[in-house]
């Protein structure tokens, strides 16, 4: 293909126009984070606690961005929302049906003396 070919290929074009909408987009998303890491800080000073339902929507808000710039870099041929669904937390849901292998286990220490005792 010419240079001029591609100079009229509309799928070039419209990628060209969701790159800068998707750019828009982006921008906005970096002052939302922002203001959800300072949230964030602040419940921490205040509280010692995180807000857990941000920190849910803040690791969709990860992934959403992480599809834009996939998108805009050419790494992707799939448009992020909302031409295809939010990212949810997939993993979440998966992790809450398992059982947690951190929690510590509270397991009766058994002396020489109590297993001689259950015989």
């Amino acid at each position: 293909m010419s240079i001029k070919e591609n100079a009229q290929d509309t799928d070039v074009w419209l990628r060209g126009l969701f790159i800068l909408i998707y750019g828009v987009i982006l921008y906005f998303l970096f002052g939302l984070i922002w203001l959800v890491v300072i949230f964030q800080f602040f419940m921490k000073l205040l509280t010692t606690e995180l807000n857990t339902q941000l920190l849910e929507f803040s690791d969709s808000l990860n992934r959403y961005v992480s599809q834009i710039l996939l998108y805009i870099t050419f790494k992707s041929e799939e448009r992020p929302f909302p031409f295809s669904p939010w990212p949810g937390n997939e993993n979440t849901t998966q992790e809450k049906s398992k059982p947690d292998s951190k929690k510590k286990t509270t397991r009766k220490k058994t002396t020489k003396k109590d297993a001689d005792s259950d015989e």
